[in-house]
């Protein structure tokens, strides 16, 4: 009686595929605008046990952009560079039900345009620590043996650091059009990379510091982290179903 209890608890999960809306971007949305899908548009859709959106947030311009596909994985990044420029993006699943995605991102994005995130002040307080205006010649900086190495006039310093283990990945000279700052948020990864034009910026002095900055504007928690709660749900879910798997087969 258990076991055929939890198969008929799963069944809604596992035996539904959901309509999904694919193949549809969107955009772009000023801030002030509503997110709503035109008439005639997002007309395809596709059967999956999950669907996916991904929308992104320039606050440079003040502009969204929206799409519809069953391939994205959950997972929030953004980057910060010199022009100024700030972009934000979402990549939502979920598997909950039909058009689930649609309900979240119409929530998701006005949250998002709500948030204030002045990008030429966020760089401006980023600059001291990645950005050197009057580089033109070659820099020094660190690589992965804590050596001081020379770079060449095309290339700047670099610093991948993994926030969830606390540890430098790579770091180096690396070729790039300037100073940047970039955030990658999954729930089993977060990276922070960091391209700077100074003489030996690619430190975890840098990486504290830029952190700080990230944390006091709001773009991340004290942990660095910032993913929105439904992607966890989502992971969350399907760790259930695996649970009551196993559950189910060990009373056979």
């Amino acid at each position: 009686m258990f076991v055929l209890l939890l198969i008929l608890l799963l069944t809604p999960n596992i035996g539904y595929a959901l309509q999904c809306i694919t193949n549809c971007s969107l955009g772009a949305y000023l801030f002030s605008q509503k997110f709503n899908i035109p008439d005639g548009k997002c007309q395809q859709r596709v059967s999956k046990s999950v669907c996916s959106i991904l929308m992104t947030f320039d606050y440079h311009t003040n502009l969204y952009y929206v799409t519809f596909s069953s391939l994205i994985e959950s997972v929030d990044y953004f980057i910060i560079s010199s022009l100024p420029y700030l972009s934000y993006s979402i990549n939502y699943q979920c598997s909950k039900q039909t058009d689930c995605v649609l309900q979240y991102g119409t929530n998701r994005i006005d949250e998002m345009v709500g948030r204030a995130y002045n990008a030429r002040d966020i760089y401006g307080q980023l600059a001291p620590i990645i950005g050197n205006s009057l580089k033109n010649t070659s820099i020094q900086c660190y690589n992965m043996k804590n050596e001081i190495v020379i770079c060449s006039s095309d290339e700047i310093c670099s610093i991948d650091f993994d926030q969830l283990e606390n540890r430098i990945i790579s770091r180096d000279c690396k070729q790039s059009y300037g100073p940047r700052v970039y955030v990658y948020d999954r729930e089993d990864r977060v990276k922070l990379e960091v391209e700077c034009n100074r003489n030996l910026c690619n430190t975890n002095e840098v990486i504290s510091q830029i952190k700080i900055v990230l944390k006091n504007n709001g773009l991340t928690d004290a942990n660095g982290r910032r993913i929105a709660d439904g992607n966890k749900q989502t992971i969350s879910s399907l760790l259930m179903t695996f649970s009551l798997f196993f559950i189910i087969f060990y009373h056979l």
